[in-house]
C-alpha cells in the first residue's frame, strides 16, 4: 500500500476515533448534567414537601399530588411519592406510587440513602428518587419521605443525542478520507519525486533533480542528501573509469613492447646471444607488468585490508620502517638513513598495508632523488591537545615538484613532467595516501622544493 493511502486511512481512523471519543465524552457530560439538574430539583422539592408533611402529615402528601399545577417541568416529572416509617414500611403514597414497595424491598435502607439520589425500578419503569427525613418533635416517630421522577425523558434525550452523534460520525467519514488523501498526496509528492529520480539513477541516469522550494524542509534535506550521494557516486564511477582506462594504457605499453620483441625474435633464426638479449628485454617488460599488477592489486585491496579487524595489530613504527626499507629498491645500497626519535612509539593497523605505504615513499625518494645524498627517514612524536601522533618524514635531494603538481602527484597514474622519464605507473604515492587515510592519518608533501619531504601522520596507541 502506498504511503499516501496509508496516511489517508490513518488520518481517517484517527479523526473518527477522535469524533467517537468526543461523542462519548459529550454524551456522558450531557447525562451527568441532566442527572445533576434532576437531583438538585429532587432535593429542593423534597425539602419543600418534607416541611409540609411535617406540618400536615400524610394528608399533605395526598393533597399535593391531587391538586398540583403542572406549570413547572419538574412538577410534571416528580409524580411519585411515599411516606415511610423508620422500619421502611409505607405510611402513605401517591396514586402513581400506589402500593409502593418498602425501602428495603427497593434495596435502599433509609439510613443509607438520606439525601443521596438513587435509581430503582417500579412496575417496569426506571425512576430516580431521593429520601429525606421528615421527623419532628410533634411526632417523635422517625419518618422518611421518598420523592421520585421518571428517567424516561432524560434517557430519551440521551438516546437522541447518541443517534445524532452516530450520524455525525458517518457523515464525517468520507470527508476525513478525502482530507487524509489530499494531505497524504501533498506530503508524499516530494518523496515520490525523489523515489522516481532514484529509480532513474538505478537505471544509470546519474542526475537527481532538486526538490522544489514548496516542499517541506525534511524533503529538501533528503533531496540534498541524495544529490550529494549521487554526486559522490558519479565521481566514484568517473574515477573508476579513469583508473580502468589508465590501467589498460599502462598494461598495453609493456605488453605491446613484449609482443614486438618476441615477434622480432621469431622472424628469422638468430644466434644464442641475440635470443638471450631478447629474453632479457622480455623479462624486464614482464617485471614491469608484475609490478604494475601488484600495484593494481594493492589499490583494489587497500580498503578491505584496512577495514578487516582480523588483520589489525599493534606494532612499533620502528619495525614498520625497518621492514619497508628492507623491502624497498634501496635494500642493497646504503642510500637510506633512519633517524628514529621514538623507538617505542606504537600504532595499530594492517601491518602489510602500513609497510607498503612507507616502502612506496622510500622507493619514490630513491627513484626521484638527486642521488648525491642519502634518503633520510625520521620518526618522531607529535602531541597536540592530548592527542598523540606518529610522524614519519621521508626526505630526498631530488629537484622537487612544481606547484601545480603538488596534489596531483597523489592521483592514480599521474606522472609529473620530471618523473615521466622514470619507470613506474604513478600509483605509489596514491596508494600511500589511501593507506594512511584508511588508518585515520594522512600523507602530505611538506616541502615541494629540494630537498623534497613527504610526511606521514598516524594515530599513535596510548
Amino acid at each position: 500500500m502506498k504511503l499516501r493511502h496509508r496516511f489517508a486511512l490513518t488520518f481517517a481512523l484517527a479523526s473518527l476515533g477522535t469524533l467517537v471519543a468526543a461523542r462519548v465524552v459529550t454524551l456522558e457530560s450531557f447525562r451527568r448534567l441532566q442527572e445533576y439538574e434532576l437531583d438538585q430539583g429532587l432535593r429542593e422539592r423534597a425539602r419543600e414537601e418534607g416541611n409540609e408533611v411535617t406540618l400536615l402529615g400524610r394528608r399533605a402528601l395526598e393533597l399535593e399530588y391531587a391538586e398540583k399545577e403542572e406549570t413547572d417541568p419538574l412538577e410534571q416529572l416528580v409524580t411519585y411519592g411515599a411516606l415511610y416509617r423508620a422500619d421502611g414500611t409505607v405510611v402513605a403514597d401517591t396514586a402513581s406510587f400506589a402500593n409502593a414497595p418498602s425501602l428495603r424491598d427497593l434495596g435502599m435502607p433509609a439510613e443509607r440513602t438520606i439525601g443521596s439520589p438513587f435509581d430503582f425500578t417500579f412496575r417496569g419503569k426506571l425512576l430516580r428518587g431521593v429520601v429525606v427525613d421528615v421527623s419532628s418533635a410533634v411526632t417523635p416517630e422517625p419518618k422518611y419521605l421518598l420523592l421520585a421522577a421518571s428517567r424516561r425523558d432524560m434517557d430519551d434525550d440521551a438516546r437522541k443525542l447518541l443517534a445524532v452523534g452516530w450520524w455525525i460520525v458517518l457523515a464525517c467519514m468520507p470527508f476525513s478520507l478525502a482530507l487524509g488523501w489530499w494531505l497524504g498526496r501533498r506530503m508524499t509528492k516530494g518523496l515520490e519525486t525523489l523515489a522516481t529520480a532514484a529509480e532513474r539513477v538505478t537505471a544509470g541516469e546519474l542526475d537527481l533533480p532538486a526538490a522544489p522550494e514548496g516542499h517541506d524542509e525534511e524533503v529538501r534535506a533528503l533531496a540534498a542528501a541524495l544529490r550529494d550521494m549521487v554526486q559522490r557516486l558519479r565521481d566514484r564511477i568517473e574515477t573508476e573509469r579513469r583508473f580502468a582506462s589508465h590501467a589498460a594504457h599502462e598494461l598495453r605499453s609493456p605488453l605491446a613492447a613484449l609482443r614486438a620483441e618476441l615477434e622480432l625474435a621469431l622472424r628469422r633464426p638468430r644466434e644464442a646471444a641475440e635470443y638471450e638479449s631478447t629474453l632479457r628485454d622480455a623479462l624486464e617488460d614482464t617485471d614491469r607488468l608484475v609490478d604494475l599488477a601488484e600495484d593494481l592489486l594493492v589499490v583494489a585491496r587497500t580498503e578491505s585490508v584496512a577495514n578487516d579487524e582480523t588483520q589489525q595489530e599493534e606494532t612499533t613504527v620502528s619495525e614498520l620502517v625497518d621492514e619497508a626499507v628492507a623491502a624497498s629498491i634501496a635494500a642493497d645500497a646504503p642510500s637510506v638513513a633512519v633517524d628514529d626519535d621514538a623507538t617505542s612509539l606504537r600504532v595499530r593497523g594492517a601491518r602489510v598495508a602500513l609497510v607498503r605505504m612507507i616502502r612506496n615513499l622510500v622507493d619514490n625518494a630513491v627513484v626521484h632523488g638527486g642521488g648525491a645524498g642519502a634518503v633520510r627517514i625520521r620518526v618522531r612524536v607529535r602531541d597536540e591537545n592530548d592527542f598523540r601522533s606518529a610522524v614519519i618524514e621521508v626526505e630526498d635531494d631530488g629537484p622537487g615538484v612544481c606547484a601545480e603538481d603538488r596534489e596531483r602527484i597523489f592521483e592514480a597514474f599521474y606522472l609529473g613532467a620530471e618523473a615521466r622519464q622514470a619507470a613506474g605507473a604513478g600509483l605509489g604515492l596514491g596508494i600511500a595516501r589511501e593507506v594512511a587515510r584508511r588508518h585515520g592519518g594522512d600523507v602530505v608533501m611538506e616541502s615541494p622544493a629540494s630537498p623534497t619531504r613527504f610526511v606521514v601522520t598516524l594515530q599513535a596507541v596510548a
